[in-house]
């Protein structure tokens, strides 16, 4: 075949592939390592390589370690060879040829050798050397190279084009993170050899390709949201070991772009507002890191993501020394609970109780009205705090018989309200308090009774608890209470168990069920008087269930 020609020898359909991925910058890493050979790297559902053979314009071989094998032409190759054919004269051979016999067999023997034992070799043979190692850094360190930086800019960018997943669906955020991971390693390296300000533009770019687009990615296992925090946590570590002085204002206005992008909070891609004033701690640069909070909040008066800007900024401000500037700022946001929240803790610290209730009051009052009963609930707990503070034990009392009917750490506010009833009086108020909450809440409030009972050794009420609540399954909590009734209820426990694997049996098919018959069934007999009932069970089952074979094989192991 000839490159000028070579689309008249193959399936049109092949072409058209091919033409697609060169027209969508899918062909990469292209190298021109001999006068006849070209190599390069072509996106897909994966990552293939591609090699290719030329004399002149007339194509000798081809290779590609893809899958598709029908005896023609793949689109990989395909699409490298246009690239070649538009871009040839962009790529010079790389390896120049030998001058002399000597060089020629050097040349023949590097290329036998792969690149693990040629780096050992170097490594080791430069430790010995001085003057060869001192060759080797002045020719190969980043830093000591004459030519410019490298622009990761396209080439990172086409590492979020056009990407697959295992499974073959377009922008697969595992084969993003796939093909990120070698830059990620690049970076690693540079900051290795004090080449920060290549390795930030790395990490940024990361970061920026990650948040620009993270939508429109199928980063369903979160491969690619990994290592955009990755690359996020670098740069914070590159920020806390010291940067040169030219660095961190470029970081700073870099990091002042990502945050308008409400993608990295939204997904936890990346701690920008971290970044952001951990650069300001070292710069003392607290001004600039304000005016880009400002800008963002601006963009965004009231979203989810206000009060961790705003937090930010107060922080930023604390540290500027400006505690005027930080006063405004919480009154402006105090309709925030995060907000209002500093300003109770202020107002704690310093003993101002009755104007600490009334902060609370109007944060009840304002979540009641948006409707986050959840809020409100947390509002009540701090009020319940500041009267444990007052030692106001009535009130103390109201708001943990209040809270503990919500369902959210009921258990907390039984501990509560038994550190402050009286001893004498514990057991005749247990009894109504269990009573009055049960009819104040008729669901969710079960399993909380039964650790009450655990914890006041209720024996006989966790017993009736358990026989009229827990249903058999894979998933129920007899396990926790088993323990304490096994002894104390043996027979009403075999009888509860008798009765429920009964009706389980008869309502569930399939061999999962059957093993789990098969394994309550031993548990049963480990009770006095259980190998009896067992017995019994077991025959029953094989004359009802006869015509279910893998019943029959689990029963009989």
């Amino acid at each position: 075949m000839n490159l000028k020609n070579f689309h008249k020898q193959i399936s049109r359909k092949i072409y058209e592939r091919g033409e697609e991925y060169y027209e969508n910058d899918m062909v990469a890493n292209v190298e021109h390592n001999a006068p006849d050979t070209w190599t390069a790297e072509v996106e897909g559902s994966d990552l293939y390589s591609v090699e290719i053979k030329l004399t002149g314009d007339e194509i000798t071989s081809y290779e590609c370690d893809c899958p598709y094998d029908y005896g023609d032409i793949c689109k990989h190759v395909v699409a490298v060879l246009l690239y070649i054919k538009d871009n040839r004269d962009e790529h010079p051979v790389n390896i120049e040829m030998p001058s002399s016999p000597s060089q020629e067999q050097l040349a023949e023997i590097l290329k036998q050798t792969n690149n693990k034992e040629l780096t050992s070799f170097l490594s080791q043979y430069a430790d010995k050397h001085p003057d060869f190692h001192h060759v080797l850094i002045s020719n190969f360190h980043p830093k000591k190279k004459a030519t410019p930086l490298t622009d990761y800019t396209k080439e990172i960018q086409k590492c979020f084009k056009h990407s697959y997943d295992s499974y073959g669906y377009r922008n697969g955020g595992q084969s993003i993170a796939h093909k990120l991971d070698k830059y990620i390693e690049k970076a690693k390296s540079l900051i290795k050899l004090n080449c920060q300000e290549e390795a930030m533009t790395i990490l940024f770019h990361i970061i920026r390709g990650t948040g620009d687009g993270y939508e429109e990615y199928d980063d369903y296992d979160g491969d690619l949201g990994s290592v955009c925090q990755e690359a996020a946590k670098l740069l914070g570590e590159m920020i806390n070991t010291g940067l040169p002085d030219d660095l961190p204002e470029k970081l700073s206005d870099e990091i002042g772009i990502l945050i308008k992008n409400s993608n990295y909070d939204n997904y936890d891609l990346a701690d920008l507002d971290g970044l952001l004033f951990s650069v300001s701690l070292k710069t003392a640069n607290f001004d600039n890191a304000i005016r880009i909070i400002d800008e963002t909040l601006k963009g965004e008066p009231d979203s989810f993501r206000t009060p961790s800007l705003v937090k930010s900024k107060i922080a930023l401000l604390e540290k500027a020394g400006k505690k005027e500037e930080v006063g405004k700022v919480i009154s402006t946001y105090l309709y925030l609970p995060e907000i209002r929240i500093i300003r109770l803790k202020a107002l704690i610290s310093e003993k101002q109780y009755e104007k600490a209730l009334a902060l609370i009051e109007e944060g009840i009052n304002l979540a009641e009205k948006k409707g986050h009963p959840g809020t409100v609930t947390d509002w009540k707990d701090e009020k319940l705090s500041v009267y444990k503070l007052l030692e106001n034990k009535v009130k103390v009392i109201e708001l943990a018989e209040d809270l503990f009917v919500s369902g959210r750490e009921s258990m907390k506010y039984y501990h509560i309200l038994k550190s402050v009833i009286p001893t004498e009086k514990w057991a005749n108020y247990l009894d109504d308090f269990l009573s009055e909450s049960k009819k104040r809440q008729s669901w969710g409030l079960g399993p909380v009774f039964a650790k009450i009972y655990i914890a006041e050794e209720y024996w006989d009420r966790l017993m009736v608890y358990v026989e009229k609540n827990i249903q058999l399954g894979k998933y129920n909590s007899l396990g926790e209470y088993e323990p304490y009734l096994k002894t104390r209820y043996p027979e009403r426990m075999l009888t509860f168990y008798r009765t429920q694997i009964t009706d389980y049996a008869a309502k569930n098919m399939g061999r999962d069920h059957y093993k789990y018959v098969s394994d309550v069934l031993k548990t049963m007999k480990k009770y006095p008087g259980g190998t009896e009932i067992v017995n019994a069970l077991l025959a029953h089952f094989k004359t009802i269930y006869s015509n279910r074979r893998a019943m029959m094989e689990e029963l009989g192991r």
